[in-house]
């Protein structure tokens, strides 16, 4: 029953992958608006940018912290020090960002849907492997350190840090995506409300 969450973790960039795929083909298959007023739609359109670039520059500025020490040590400070988890916590506020972008409505229900019964598995395997690694350390940080969201009185920034490069090069090129994406979902906006898709019709 354990090797469930790490089956789950191990896989994580072929699943990521995948689900970037269907969502794509759900978003030029089907069409409904997440907000149908143009007002609302239109305040949501902005949003969703703000939120996509608070993605990117959140998990840059995490990984400022991570990269270079993951499961070498514990990393409480900065991100860290308000959410266990501020890498998915980005994550997710950049698919909230993503669905507002594209207004759709059944894009936003995939993407929550999959956050809620894909990355608990990931989190609980990490959470697990971080026990091993750290002990009573990463023990006590779970008690005191909310899991997801965060708890913005918990904040504590370091004097000084010591930056890793290892894996930050990966962060930048990772954070290079969202522009791109930022304007293939703007795309398939006015595709849908120019009335060229979706392409499967009743």
């Amino acid at each position: 029953m354990g090797a469930g969450p790490e089956r789950f973790a191990r896989h994580r960039i072929l699943v990521s992958r995948l689900a970037v795929a269907g969502l794509l083909l759900l978003a030029l298959t089907t069409r409904a608006p997440l907000l149908t007023r143009p007002a609302a739609a239109a305040a949501g359109y902005w949003l969703g940018f703000l939120l996509l670039m608070a993605c990117a520059y959140g998990r840059l500025w995490s990984l400022l912290f991570l990269s270079g020490y993951k499961s070498r040590r514990l990393v409480d400070c900065g991100p860290f020090s308000v959410t266990r988890n501020p890498l998915y916590l980005f994550s997710f506020t950049g698919a909230l960002g993503a669905a507002l972008v594209a207004n759709h409505l059944w894009l936003a229900l995939a993407l929550l849907a999959g956050f809620a019964t894909y990355y608990p598995f990931v989190i609980l395997a990490e959470e697990r492997n971080l026990a091993r690694d750290l002990g009573a350390e990463y023990e006590d940080y779970r008690r005191r350190v909310p899991r997801l969201w965060p708890r913005l009185s918990l904040y504590q920034r370091p004097e000084s840090w010591e930056l890793r490069l290892r894996g930050y090069g990966q962060a930048w090129r990772d954070a290079l995506w969202f522009p791109p994406a930022f304007l293939l979902l703007s795309l398939l906006r006015r595709a849908h409300e120019a009335g060229w898709l979706p392409l499967c019709r009743n």
